[in-house]
């Protein structure tokens, strides 16, 4: 606006308007700093996350301070029973409860269900535990509904590095996490900074691999028990940075998913994957499909079948070379999911359901898709054969009579192999065949190894 004032002066001097454009810049400064929408979340009336940080900052360079971080941990499925209307007076009520209880703390929506009370002072940190503790074990009243809410809980008392304080929310999601897994209220300390800072490091390798198409593939073989051979593989990303070396997979995949570039991942690997069968097609390998990943938020895209099926027909590779992998949580999307699978099946290409046995997994709704192959997930099987779980013949035999085949992850030893191949398991896959291997190991894999696996006739 004082840009505009200047430029209007030099052209229009005899008018005297630059005090007017002044006092225009004055006013629209003063109204936004009387805006209260600017600062403090809608939905709950807390401070907001966009302006939590420069507050942070703030108290950060007078000293220590206190932070007390309140997770929500059924905030997901609280939207899904109460309805996000409800839900949204829950958290309002929340808000009201902590700003009344604390008065000396500034109160901070940091989404999710997340809150945080921070404080320059110090605070007996198990007694406001208990005290909020004490109050989450009632119900949340509002007129038309009792919500009935459960938290988890993370302390900081400190100072922190200027990097930190940038990161401090993200630290601070992290602590909420550990603590609903472990069960137990979390301090906050220098570890869970460090990996905090690596989450962030993990992130900043994954966009540097997408921008200069680094992601590499890997080739996991997958052995066919009636045909006592290896018929297949799964096509595994793998990341290589630089300065962090090889990336876990599960570090990478995550990073990747909370950004949304795990869209750009798995397009990125399916255009190799086409690639490396436009060099050594399936016939010459004496395979009959590769196994490629559709990650939940690929498969939330409504273009996504159509972008697989443009990368195959530039690389001239037959849809019908793959069999696309699905996990149950994309099931939740099931109208955009059915149209993306009825278009790939229409080109020739298989869906599998993977990791069954993970989670909350439901036979009924899987049953709805036209799965060919159902990948019981390693812990599922490996549970049958530490006896802590005896249900796999049976989910074994539920799958076959209505027509899918299984396919069972986690062989270890050839004993685990024989015995699922018995129980009429038609695929195997695990580190007794091979681990996930480079495309120069596989194609040396295909030539010199014959896995032993007893048939069940033998």
């Amino acid at each position: 606006m004082l840009v505009v004032g200047y430029i209007v002066r030099m052209y229009a001097a005899p008018y005297l308007v630059m005090n007017s454009f002044y006092m225009l810049a004055i006013l629209i400064q003063y109204f936004a700093f009387q805006n209260p929408d600017i600062f403090i979340d809608r939905k709950t009336g807390a401070l907001n996350y966009a302006t939590a940080t420069p507050y942070l900052r703030e108290i950060n360079q007078r000293g220590s301070f206190s932070a007390i971080a309140i997770g929500l941990n059924d905030y997901t499925e609280g939207n899904a029973l109460y309805g996000e209307q409800q839900m949204a007076k829950g958290l309002r009520a929340i808000v009201h409860y902590l700003k009344a209880a604390f008065p000396d703390c500034q109160v901070i929506y940091a989404a999710a269900g997340r809150f945080l009370l921070i404080t320059t002072k110090k605070y007996d940190f198990s007694k406001i535990h208990d005290e909020i503790e004490a109050r989450m074990q009632a119900p949340w009243i509002d007129t038309h509904a009792h919500l009935y809410l459960t938290a988890s809980y993370a302390m900081f008392r400190g100072h922190l590095h200027q990097e930190e304080v940038e990161q401090f929310f993200d630290y601070t999601a992290m602590a909420l996490q550990r603590a609903e897994q472990q069960h137990d209220v979390v301090i906050m300390e220098q570890s869970l900074f460090q990996q905090a800072r690596l989450k962030t490091k993990v992130r900043q390798a994954v966009d540097r691999a997408i921008e200069n198409r680094t992601v590499q593939i890997y080739l996991q073989p997958l052995y066919g028990t009636q045909e006592r051979r290896i018929i297949g593989a799964e096509v595994l990303a793998r990341i290589y940075d630089e300065k962090l070396g090889l990336i876990r997979p599960d570090f990478f995949i995550t990073a990747a998913e909370r950004s949304g570039t795990i869209t750009q991942i798995g397009e990125q690997v399916f255009e190799k994957t086409c690639l490396f069968l436009n060099e050594h097609p399936l016939q010459e390998l004496g395979l009959k499909r590769l196994n490629v990943n559709l990650s939940p938020i690929q498969c939330r895209d409504i273009h996504m079948a159509e972008r697989i099926c443009r990368i195959a027909q530039h690389y001239h590779i037959p849809l019908r070379s793959f069999c696309f992998e699905i996990t149950e949580s994309a099931l939740s999307y099931e109208a955009r999911l059915q149209q993306n699978i009825d278009m790939l099946m229409a080109q020739g290409a298989t869906i599998s359901l993977d990791d069954f046995g993970t989670g909350y997994s439901n036979l009924m709704r899987v049953l709805k898709f036209p799965f060919e192959d159902v990948k019981l997930d390693m812990t599922f099987v490996r549970a049958y054969f530490d006896h802590t779980n005896k249900l796999l013949p049976a989910i074994i035999d539920g799958f076959q009579s209505f027509g899918v085949q299984i396919t069972a992850e986690g062989v270890e030893n050839k004993q685990m192999a024989d015995t699922l191949t018995k129980l009429g398991c038609r695929i195997l896959q695990g580190f007794y065949f091979a681990k996930p291997l480079p495309l120069d190991d596989f194609l040396h894999y295909l030539k010199t190894t014959t896995p032993k696996v007893s048939s069940t006739i033998d």
